[in-house]
């Protein structure tokens, strides 16, 4: 069957009906059924990457890849399971590769199986494909604060995004070396990609507590700040609820509300799923908006609209 996924006729591409049909049937699913998921695929194409950032420590553990009918056997199987959104991560995605295949075959192969949104995770460092429905680019900071984390020049990534066509999103982790940066970058990103927008992120413990780990006060300040940039119409994408559940941590998680998958294996909200530290100091911004948005909250409500 999945040698044969490539050319089947398309679940989606049967009728705009059809599509609209899988639309309103995810939106009654997720706004008002109990069922707790999964209704998100991530999925970790391939491990491999070309940076050696800072705060990350899953790239380039197994130097690994799935293969092309890997990856059409975990769509299919969480698409009967009720995922209709799926992102796709790394490593780095634009280097996954199957002989001849490359990311946006598999974006096209998601489609295939019939999922609604297609989104991919990139450092921003390859020349972006407008394949996918939407694009999160990470930049954590402008000029030495990004070159101590990436470690390499952000223009590098900005001369990409600056020429791309495609609907994308900025993704800033927060963390003890970027958090006092937040205003200068945001106009920064105004006047430089006046399309584009912020959902920021905290850095989270995963592989213990570190020095990137910003203190309560800093998270504070940091939160107060982006905050009153969003009054002020700066490009901010996090909803405020979003933020505020970020600081306090109030808000259900973890979650199977989407799951992801690698090759070592399936987990629930996370690849730390159940480890109270990291569940405590979580940062992922877009858990909080989506989780807060299941009950019609009318900021990540609309947040995730933006998105998805």
């Amino acid at each position: 069957m999945l040698a044969l996924a490539p050319t089947r006729p398309s679940r989606l591409r049967a009728s705009p009906a059809r599509r609209l049909w899988e639309s309103l049937s995810f939106g009654l699913q997720f706004f008002a059924s109990r069922r707790t998921g999964p209704f998100v695929l991530g999925l970790v194409t391939n491990d491999t990457c070309n940076l050696h950032c800072r705060h990350c420590r899953v790239a380039n553990i197994y130097h690994e890849r799935m293969r092309y009918e890997e990856i059409g056997g975990h769509l299919e199987r969480f698409y009967r399971r009720g995922a209709r959104f799926v992102y796709l991560e790394g490593g780095e995605p634009y280097l996954w590769r199957d002989g001849e295949r490359r990311l946006p075959d598999v974006v096209r192969l998601a489609r295939e199986v019939g999922y609604l949104r297609v989104h991919v995770y990139t450092n921003g460092t390859f020349p972006l494909d407008p394949a996918p429905d939407f694009t999160w680019v990470s930049i954590d900071g402008l000029g030495e604060t990004f070159r101590s984390i990436r470690g390499i020049e952000v223009e590098r990534v900005l001369e990409n995004v600056r020429g791309f066509a495609g609907r994308f999103g900025v993704v800033f982790v927060v963390n003890t070396l970027n958090y006092r940066e937040i205003r200068a970058f945001l106009e920064f990103i105004r006047a430089e990609l006046p399309r584009g927008r912020v959902m920021f992120f905290f850095h989270t413990p995963y592989y213990g507590v570190d020095d990137l780990l910003p203190s309560p006060a800093q998270k504070a300040e940091a939160i107060e700040t982006i905050l009153q940039c969003k009054r002020e119409r700066l490009p901010v994408l996090n909803s405020r609820a979003g933020l505020r559940a970020l600081g306090h941590g109030r808000y259900p998680h973890p979650t199977r509300l989407w799951y992801v998958v690698d090759r070592t294996g399936e987990y629930p909200c996370c690849r730390a799923y159940g480890h109270p530290e990291v569940c405590e100091q979580c940062g992922y911004a877009t858990c909080a908006e989506i989780v807060l948005s299941r009950s019609l909250r009318p900021g990540p409500f609309w947040t995730m609209c933006k998105v998805f």
